[in-house]
């Protein structure tokens, strides 16, 4: 005992001497013998280089699975550039972090910033809630936030993922991006990462899906019938309910398909209105879909993605049904649906909540890379009618 007690006091004379020369030890934390240490290399940070080294201490300070230690080269490299700040997510606790002078320039926080970025390595999603009290909240917290701590449930989410309590593979990867989104790497196809937890997502084996009442679900035809499928969750392989489907009906015309479930859910369901909206509407797609553009070039993310798109004129889709199907915009000409998006909803907000409009069918200009052009989406609102009949009525 007192061997270590001599062990630890010499260790914190060190770091106190090293601190006053600018550099910095690794010491106890706290964090369990098992904990994982990940690496960042802020050597390219320049000015900001301070800013994560105070928030590797501060993630340091509210986890115990894993630890954040500076060295050269890392298992995430720290970069600055002219754009927003934003988080290239390659696997749990692995990837590289921009440090973009937009944000700073408009007056956001830089230490939270910083940490807000590292949250993303390891492993959350943006979760725009507005809230200064959630890290994870992004831009959509005031300029005046200077909140730099990660809320209680968004470590204890760290520290599951990293402790093995959740796979690994739950940890979302790709582009994540500091703004609301516009400035998204053209290579993430399906837009996002969800910033809602919308109740109504369905996932539907190798597509997705919306429930549409209690105990049915639409997708597209072409997909295959599942045995069951997961619903009320953004993530494909955990959350809401699964449950198991005991029939299907396939529409005679367009490319849609009815799963009945064997038991009606808890969740709320997408209301169909009336009609899906006229050329220049709004809307939002939700999948999981692969966000690299060519065929076979990934596999589907874990949490769902969704793009904020709009309706284009039907001339603008090649071998488009007009009266019952949607031409969806290629936002920016880059970003769209693709495969694994099939049978996944089109929404658009009416009276303040999501409506849904569409289901994924196919892209509308014959290419076999993703978001080249605009894609074609079934229109609901069109069948209505039909789908009614074959639920036995939806919800109001």
């Amino acid at each position: 005992m007192f061997r270590r007690q001599l062990l630890r006091a010499a260790t914190a004379a060190l770091a106190a001497v090293l601190a006053a020369t600018g550099m910095q030890v690794a010491t106890d934390t706290g964090a369990s013998a098992a904990a994982r240490t990940v690496y960042y290399d802020a050597s390219r940070a320049g000015e900001f280089r301070t800013n994560f080294d105070q928030a590797a201490a501060i993630w340091n300070s509210r986890v115990s699975n894993v630890q954040l230690v500076a060295r050269t080269p890392g298992n995430v490299t720290i970069y600055v550039d002219s754009g927003w700040p934003r988080a290239q997510v390659t696997s749990l606790g692995a990837g590289r972090v921009w440090m973009g002078w937009t944000a700073v320039n408009q007056g956001y926080n830089r230490t939270r910033i910083a940490t807000h970025e590292l949250g993303h390595i390891l492993g959350l999603p943006d979760r725009r809630t507005g809230l200064c009290s959630d890290l994870m909240s992004g831009s959509s917290a005031p300029v005046s936030c200077t909140n730099a701590y990660p809320s209680a449930a968004e470590a204890s989410r760290v520290d599951q993922l990293f402790a093995g309590g959740l796979a690994a593979a739950e940890a979302p990867t790709g582009t994540f991006s500091w703004n609301d989104g516009d400035d998204i790497s053209p290579y993430v196809v399906g837009g996002r990462p969800a910033t809602e937890n919308y109740p109504w997502m369905v996932y539907v084996s190798g597509c997705t899906g919306t429930l549409i009442k209690a105990n049915w679900a639409v997708t597209a035809r072409h997909c295959s019938t599942p045995s069951s499928v997961r619903v009320g969750s953004i993530y494909r392989n955990s959350g809401g309910t699964v449950v198991s489907v005991v029939r299907a009906v396939n529409h005679p015309s367009v490319d849609v398909k009815l799963l009945q479930l064997s038991s009606s859910v808890g969740y709320a369901p997408a209301p169909i209105p009336s009609t899906s909206g006229a050329v220049g509407t709004a809307t939002r797609i939700i999948g999981w879909g692969q966000t690299c553009a060519p065929r076979g070039c990934g596999g589907a993310p874990t949490v769902a993605h969704e793009l904020d798109t709009s309706i284009v004129s039907d001339s603008r889709c090649l071998g488009i049904n007009g009266p019952y199907e949607i031409c969806t915009n290629n936002t920016n000409g880059n970003s769209g649906a693709c495969y694994g998006d099939s049978g996944g909803p089109q929404v658009r907000r009416i009276n303040g909540a999501w409506a849904l409009i569409g289901a994924t069918s196919r892209a509308g200009n014959n290419n076999s890379t993703c978001a080249t052009g605009p894609s074609i989406y079934v229109d609901l609102p069109s069948i209505r009618t039909w789908i009614n009949t074959q639920v036995g009525g939806l919800p109001a």
